[in-house]
């Protein structure tokens, strides 16, 4: 549907160009305009001709068989130069059916139905009918039904044209020079002795009004110059060519053919399987993994019928099976009356490969590592010459892309399995995974280093942008080089924590410390990165297990920063375990081995926790908790670090709730979300919403308050973060209550205080408890108001005070209420 409509000729032909699949430069070529001529129609610099527009135009754009949109257009150039409109004029093709006559061409029928193209046939005949341009090439990597395409747009144009449409298979030519000679023949002429074969096509053809399709061009493109007289000598003659490579001519229109949509696809299956085996009926279930292997093929025509192929032996979870264990070798025996080098998908893909030069073969098999996108950096960075990747593109082996600004490529998933076969074939698999890792590696130090400024996200975007490479090279890694898997699997430490990658990160850490020696010094930051994650998911028990192990291990090589750190991060897991005490001795512990490293930024993060401390004790001095602060944002903003400003922002804001300034700490927390969200850090954003959710509870805004725990909730829930979905469902049972919505305070308050109990937050656990006893008071339960109350209690006499004073004051107003 073409909506809105623009009310200028210019935009309004710029939609028609796109509608009909063309850029710019194919417009100009369909009616013998420059491309600058046709930029200037559509940016309006220029008045259009009104009866070029319907005369040339119309037929070009495909639009003969769309009056309404075809009268739109030329109103539209007659009101741009003030004119009123003419009646239309056409000199559109119209479709003629013609007799048969012992002179026309033939077609091969079609053995089954095209299923998923007839948009594009659609587009495809209209361009072919009225474009001036005469050559069109369909293009794409083997197996995409090219040549089944093009045989359809031949079948439905057939009568349009006088002489009809004819089909030459080239798949059994690979010598130019013989193109003529089997053309004639496929032509059923005869060539007379002395006489030029294309001499002779010629002098037929230049009488004929007809469609002629070259099937398979890819192998004899320097016959192209051939094609290019034929078109310049017969006027009436449109050319159809299907190759996995351009011809390079003037007049061609390029077609890039894309897979299936997914749905197409998994009818395309079920025809095929149904063909093979009529009684198949697909369960649900059947369905889902059908779906599944068409993904697997890249929704791939061929590939799909060749697997289908097999649903009389297999099951749809049979084929899943193998295609994951062997995907090539599962696709073979394809139908005899198919070529030979389209009956099975390694037969189609070797033929491609074969007509590459050694040089351009070797690139290929090379980009079998990368799993995901790829760069001419990352290609460099394998041994490997980037230089052949547009030679690769043009035979339609790689898939030409974008991330952001920057041009990459990617294989389909059947290349890659190919190019993996002939690159453990050439004995090359080993050396290239290895330095495919070491990139990563690289690049990952990179990120790294970068994770304290702001081109945080950015680093942080690019390293997701390659999550099937990093699971790639980790997965190789674990098993071939452990030690580099470790190393990778710890650098990404923040990239884990950031992105919400919790399970993953720690599936890798706990799998590369198995596997990686002894004393590898990569265990060290892998130790740590994974307490981080543990930690995050409440898992207290395990990470000081994991930190104590880097501590040991960091000690014994002299890694002082590894231990810092380690150390750092056992003073969070103690605290979190409910131990004040200990924790504040680790991070003295912590801050005496960054002072000696002169580590200024780490010393300012120590600082910043330090604060975060004596904040909640009632005893400290708060005047040292302002200096520190104060001090640490000076480190962070001289050095640049945002997320140290983020860190040091909420305890200034804590520090002011405390003092009961909520709209001070309404203001500190909201800069340092901003930050957050300028950096793109998860957590980040999760705590400062919940934190500046609190602020606006303690002014007295439920709904401002309600607003940010919501979106903190999402956040977390996204980051499956148990402990911070946990408090924050405690936060938002607090709005219901205040709300006087008891059974859905009750459920939140119940949720939060289960998981609690499992983490062992017992800070939470007493706050859970004396929101649902204030929820019992007001329904008149007063007698299990009591009861809670009382488990709440002994919770909170047990553990140093930490309330917040709105809280502490709330809590004693509850105790007084109920007596």
């Amino acid at each position: 549907m073409i909506s809105p409509t623009p009310l200028r000729f210019g935009p309004y032909l710029r939609q028609m160009r796109k509608r009909a699949g063309m850029t710019q430069n194919d417009l100009a070529a369909a009616v013998g305009y420059s491309a600058s001529l046709v930029s200037s129609l559509e940016n309006e610099s220029r008045l259009p001709d009104v009866t070029a527009v319907a005369q040339m135009l119309v037929p070009a754009l495909g639009l003969q068989d769309e009056p309404r949109l075809a009268a739109r257009l030329v109103e539209l150039a007659a009101s741009s130069r003030g004119e009123r409109p003419p009646a239309i004029l056409s000199s559109a093709r119209h479709s003629h059916i013609t007799p048969s006559n012992d002179e026309r061409a033939s077609l091969p029928s079609p053995p089954t139905p095209l299923l998923g193209r007839e948009e594009e046939v659609h587009t495809l005949c209209n361009r072919l009918l009225g474009h001036g341009g005469r050559l069109m090439t369909l293009l794409g990597p083997p197996g995409i039904g090219k040549s089944r395409l093009a045989l359809e747009i031949a079948t439905r144009l057939q009568n349009a044209w006088r002489d009809g449409a004819a089909f030459v298979a080239l798949a059994p030519l690979d010598d130019p020079a013989l193109f003529p000679a089997s053309l004639a023949r496929a032509l059923y002429l005869t060539v007379e002795v002395g006489q030029s074969a294309t001499a002779r096509i010629v002098s037929h053809l230049r009488r004929k009004e007809m469609l002629l399709v070259l099937d398979n061009f890819e192998q004899i493109i320097p016959a192209a110059p051939v094609v290019a007289e034929l078109l310049a000598e017969c006027p009436e003659l449109r050319v159809l060519v299907t190759s996995r490579e351009r011809l390079h001519l003037r007049a061609e229109q390029r077609v890039r053919v894309s897979p299936l949509a997914v749905e197409a696809a998994s009818a395309l299956f079920l025809l095929h399987a149904q063909a093979v085996d009529d009684g198949f009926a697909p369960t649900e279930s059947d369905q889902t993994t059908i779906t599944t292997i068409c993904r697997r093929l890249d929704c791939l025509p061929l590939a799909i019928e060749l697997s289908a192929s097999r649903m009389d032996l297999l099951s749809p979870g049979q084929l899943l099976a193998r295609l994951n264990e062997r995907r090539l070798d599962l696709l073979h025996s394809g139908p005899q009356d198919l070529p030979p080098h389209q009956r099975t998908l390694a037969a189609a893909i070797e033929r491609s490969y074969r007509l590459l030069p050694a040089t351009e073969q070797g690139l290929f098999r090379g980009l079998a590592v990368f799993a995901g996108s790829f760069d001419r950096g990352a290609v460099a960075a394998l041994g490997l010459d980037p230089a052949g990747l547009e030679r690769l593109a043009a035979h339609s082996l790689i898939q030409p892309g974008r991330q952001g600004e920057a041009e990459s490529y990617h294989l389909l998933e059947t290349l890659r399995a190919y190019a993996c076969q002939q690159l453990n074939a050439a004995g090359e698999e080993e050396v290239t995974r290895s330095r495919h890792a070491a990139w990563l590696l690289g690049l990952a130090r990179q990120a790294d280093a970068a994770m304290r400024t702001a081109a945080r996200p950015l680093w942080l975007a690019r390293l997701e942008s390659q999550m099937d490479n990093l699971r790639g090279a980790l997965g190789w890694a674990v098993q071939s080089e452990p030690e580099t898997a470790l190393a990778l699997a710890g650098t990404l430490q923040e990239f884990w924590y950031s992105r919400g990658y919790h399970d993953e990160g720690r599936e890798w850490l706990l799998r590369g410390l198995a596997a990686a020696p002894a004393d590898s010094p990569a265990r060290v930051r892998g130790h740590n990165a994974l307490a981080q994650l543990l930690g995050q998911q409440s898992d207290y028990t395990q990470a000081k297990y994991h930190l104590a192990q880097a501590q040991s291990l960091a000690r014994s090589l002299n890694d002082q920063t590894g231990l810092g750190e380690a150390l750092r991060l056992a003073a969070w897991a103690t605290h979190d375990s409910h131990d004040p005490a200990n924790s504040t001795a680790l991070f003295h512990k912590a801050l005496a081995v960054f002072q000696a490293l002169g580590d200024r930024l780490h010393v300012a993060d120590i600082w910043t926790s330090l604060a975060h401390f004596t904040v909640l004790t009632p005893e400290e001095d708060r005047s040292q908790t302002q200096r520190w602060l104060d001090e640490s944002l000076l480190v962070y903003r001289e050095l640049g670090d945002l997320p140290g400003r983020i860190f040091a922002l909420h305890q200034r804001g804590l520090l002011a709730i405390f003092e009961e300034d909520y709209g001070e700490a309404a203001r500190h927390y909201d800069e340092a979300l901003g930050l957050a969200r300028t950096l793109g850090q998860r957590p980040e954003i999760g705590w400062g919403l919940a934190l500046l959710g609190e602020a606006y509870w303690l002014m007295g805004d439920i709904a401002q308050a309600d607003q940010c725990w919501q979106e903190a909730y999402q956040q977390f829930v996204a980051l499956g973060s148990r402990e911070a979905i946990a408090i924050t469902q405690h936060h938002l049972a607090q709005v219901a209550r205040r709300r006087g919505q008891w059974e859905q305070a009750v459920a939140l308050y119940t949720e939060s205080l289960a998981v609690h109990q499992t983490t062992g937050n017992r800070h939470m656990q007493a706050r859970c408890l004396a929101g649902l006893s204030a929820v019992a008071l007001e329904r008149g339960e007063k007698e299990e108001a009591i009861r809670l109350l009382t488990a709440a209690r002994a919770i909170f006499d047990s553990l140093p005070p930490f309330l917040l004073p709105a809280d502490a004051a709330e809590f004693a107003a509850l105790i007084a209420r109920i007596g």
